[in-house]
This record gives structure tokens, C-alpha cells and sequence, in this order.
């Protein structure tokens, strides 16, 4: 659907007192039961003249979807309507009406309701539902590698709405297929939709029959975001790992700005990628950004080429995603420019730090020479040795790229593990056999140099 309504917005919702309005007062006496037929009347116009179809939100090959306003309710809404095409082949309008029957049964905050499904006074078929007013998921991620913290977290948000309405129609049996971020849609106040079911598989319920018309060989679905064995074509292979694969090469998007077949214009090219199963590594993508080890692993679990080694089902990928999310957005931030240190060698520590974006460098400071210890990426943490033994820092952290670290206290550290009691006790005593074993590797001159990459 396209992100926003065209200016005219059609009727504007009434007061159901101006019902009122309408009544006819001619002069002459009328009993109870007249008055309440006329009421009656005046809320339910003649069914053909009840729905009034508007300006186009959005068209497609197939169809439109078009604004539309119920006088009966005095609700606007949007109506999905067929091209005049689109009746010549059977298969098309069995989709259109499997789309309205699959997605009315399917009740959940994050998947549009649908209102009615009918013909007009001409006999063409529409289905309305819950108009959307907002921007699809396409164009907020707008093709770039995330470079902002809270706008990726803002995304992966989104993103565990979408996990949520997808693992609830695959509880009911049903597959979605064509999981893409244009496919999204986000409203003005933070509502998540997954749309476009027509091309859904069922797994358990019957709709329209058999569901046997979409048994049928052949590949169909958007081919950026397509599993190798929905490319493959063959019906009997797609199971709800199919849209495992779908939420991961949305992931991918949001994470690199493309999918997980690269940026191609040929979309037969894409297919061949997608049947081989020839995807690029997140890693790839994602540069010259840094962007969490964490959630790149997860990307790349969840576009995983055989099924059997991505994530088994929707939840297992939404939990991932949810503890990666509350593993420290509650923590306070702190930006570093390039070059700029952000601890520093025999300080002592009041703080521990986690990457969340850039990269930094670890070294100490050994005759005079910098001895580069480590080049750490975003997921890493650094700091926590000498905050859980209150010493002195045994190495400085400078940043390679403008850093974003998250930044954890001892106050918060006590708190969120327990550390005043046994469990700090034991924590406390293995950080000083890591940092005695430390000290004995570097007193007989094993060292280890990691050099820095080239700025």
C-alpha cells in the first residue's frame, strides 16, 4: 500500500445524532413504530448506495486499493477492488477472494481486520478493512546500511510486531509467503501491520475448498526475499520455515539497506541466486558500518540455505530478537569521535562498557610503543575487569570510527546481577584468576598484537 492517503479524504465521520437530520417531518402525526422504521431508514441506506468508493491509495497488477466511506457507520476505510483484467482468469480471482477469507480469520493487533467482503452495484468484488494511515516499512529503512543507533532499535522493534502476527497466523495455519518490507505498513502512531496475504498458504483450514489451486508447482513471491525452496517452486517444501527465511531477509534489509541476493535489477537473475541458495554474508552487507555481531548472527542464522539450520519456528527467531532488544536499552549512551579515547591505562575503573555502534581499539603502553591488544566490534564489552575488581585499568580504549557504548555502573551491575551477595563473590573470584592468569602470560613474554586497521 502506498505510504500516504491522497488529500481527499473523502466523508467526514458524522454524529450519529445528525441520523435526526434525515427524518422527515411533513406535518403529520406519526406513531412510535413509523418514527423507529424511518430511523432505521436513515442509518441503513439501500446496500448499493451504502459504500462510496474514492481516490486510489495504492494499484497493483492485479488490483487497487481505494478510499472508502461506509454511510452506515460513517467509517472511512480503504476497499481492495479487481482490475476488469483480472476477472478473465480464474486463478486470480480465486486469490482474491482466498486473500479476504485467509486474512478475515486471522484476528490480531498487527494484521489489518477485514471489514466485508461484497459486490458493488455492478457485481464487482471488493473486501474493505481498517484504513492505514502511515508509511511502509520500505520506506523507512529507505535502502541504506543503519548508521543510527536508535533508529535501528526503532526498526528491530517494528520488526518483533511483524514476528508476532506471523507466528499467530502460523498457530492458525497459515503461511504468509511473501513476507517484504513493502509488505509493512507503520501508522503515524506506532501501528505495525502485516499486509498482502494473497499469496498465503494453509497448512491446517480449508478456505475456498481444498486449497488446492495454490498446491499447484510454480514459483511465486518477490525473489529479494525469497527461501531457496519457495524459489524452487514446489509447494510441498515450504512450511513455516519459509517465512523464517522471510523475516530474516527482512532483517537483512533492515540491517543493510538490501537483501540477502545483493542489489540486482534482474529479477530472473534473483530467482537463479535464490534457487541455488547464493546469498552474501551479512558481514559483507553491512560494511563500511558496524552493526552488532549479535544481530548479524541472527540475520544470517534466519537466512540460513537449508531450513534445517534456521531458526525452527517464528517464535525462536522473535525470542532471539527480544532478548537481544532488552539487553541493555535501558542503559544510559555515550558518544566517542574518531580517535577520541575512552579509557584510559592505570585509571581507575567506575564503569564498564558494551559497542553498540563503531569500533574500538584496545592497547597498552609498553616502552614508549602502543602494543594494540584487540580491534573490538559492536556487541563487545570492555572495562568490566577493573569494575568488579576496583583496580586500576590495564589497558586504554580509543575509537576507530565515531563510537556509541553503552554504560553500565557499579550501582546497576549490583542490581541487575545480584553481586552483593554469593553470586558477586563467585563473579569477583573468577575475574581475579582471569586477570592473575593475565598478568603470568604477559611476565614470560607472551604476547599477543593485533594490528590496527588502516584510517
Amino acid at each position: 500500500m502506498v505510504p500516504k492517503p491522497p488529500q481527499d479524504r473523502g466523508e467526514k465521520s458524522s454524529s450519529t445524532s445528525l441520523l435526526f437530520d434525515r427524518l422527515v417531518d411533513d406535518g403529520h402525526t406519526q406513531t412510535h413504530e413509523e418514527r423507529i422504521q424511518q430511523l432505521i431508514s436513515a442509518a441503513l441506506p439501500d446496500p448499493a448506495q451504502r459504500l462510496k468508493l474514492a481516490g486510489e491509495l495504492a494499484r497493483g497488477g492485479m488490483g487497487a486499493v481505494r478510499l472508502a466511506f461506509d454511510s452506515a457507520l460513517q467509517r472511512r476505510m480503504a476497499a481492495k477492488t479487481m482490475h476488469a483484467s483480472t476477472y478473465e482468469h480464474v486463478m486470480l480471482v480465486h486469490g482474491f477472494l482466498r486473500e479476504a477469507q485467509v486474512t478475515g480469520q486471522l484476528d490480531h493487533p498487527n494484521i489489518v481486520p477485514i471489514h466485508e467482503l461484497g459486490r458493488d452495484a455492478k457485481g464487482e468484488l471488493y473486501f474493505t478493512m481498517k484504513l492505514v494511515e502511515g508509511q511502509s516499512l520500505k520506506t523507512l529503512i529507505g535502502g541504506d546500511p543503519i548508521a543510527d543507533v536508535d533508529r535501528l532499535f526503532n526498526l528491530l522493534e517494528i520488526f518483533v510486531k511483524i514476528c508476532d502476527a506471523l507466528g499467530f497466523a502460523h498457530s492458525r495455519g497459515v503461511l504468509h509467503c511473501d513476507i517484504k518490507s513493502a509488505n509493512v505498513m507503520v501508522g503515524e502512531f506506532g501501528q505495525v501491520y502485516l499486509m498482502d496475504w494473497g499469496l498465503a498458504k494453509l497448512t491446517r483450514s480449508k478456505t475456498l475448498g481444498a486449497d488446492a489451486l495454490m498446491n499447484v508447482e510454480g514459483t511465486v513471491g518477490t525473489p529479494e526475499f525469497m527461501s531457496p525452496e519457495q524459489a524452487r517452486g514446489k509447494p510441498t517444501d515450504i512450511d513455516e520455515r519459509t517465512d523464517v527465511f522471510g523475516l530474516g531477509a527482512l532483517l537483512f534489509e533492515v540491517l543493510s539497506g538490501m537483501g540477502p541476493y545483493g542489489l540486482h535489477e534482474d529479477a530472473n537473475y534473483i530467482l537463479d541466486l535464490a534457487r541455488a541458495g547464493r546469498m552474501i554474508s551479512i558481514d559483507d552487507a553491512c560494511r563500511p558500518y558496524a552493526v552488532s555481531r549479535r544481530i548479524r548472527a541472527v540475520a544470517q542464522k534466519a537466512t540460513a540455505a537449508d531450513p534445517n539450520h534456521r531458526h525452527q519456528t517464528v517464535t525462536a527467531l522473535k525470542e532471539e530478537m527480544r532478548a537481544f532488544l532488552s539487553g541493555g536499552l535501558h542503559l544510559p549512551r555515550m558518544q566517542f569521535g574518531k580517535g577520541e579515547v575512552i579509557v584510559s591505562e592505570g585509571e581507575r575503573g567506575d564503569a564498564a562498557f558494551m559497542i553498540v555502534a563503531g569500533r574500538c581499539r584496545a592497547y597498552r603502553t609498553a616502552d614508549g610503543r602502543e602494543e594494540t591488544l584487540a580491534i573490538m566490534e559492536p556487541g563487545e564489552a570492555f572495562g568490566e575487569m577493573a569494575l568488579l575488581l576496583k583496580e586500576p585499568r590495564a589497558a586504554s580504549v580509543v575509537a576507530v570510527d565515531d563510537v556509541t557504548v553503552l554504560v553500565l555502573d557499579g550501582a546497576t551491575l549490583n542490581e541487575g546481577l545480584g553481586l552483593s551477595g554469593w553470586t558477586g563473590a563467585l563473579v569477583r573470584a573468577l575475574a581475579q584468576r582471569f586477570a592473575d592468569l593475565e598478568k603470568l602470560v604477559r611476565s614470560s613474554g607472551l604476547r599477543r598484537s593485533v594490528q590496527p586497521p588502516q584510517s
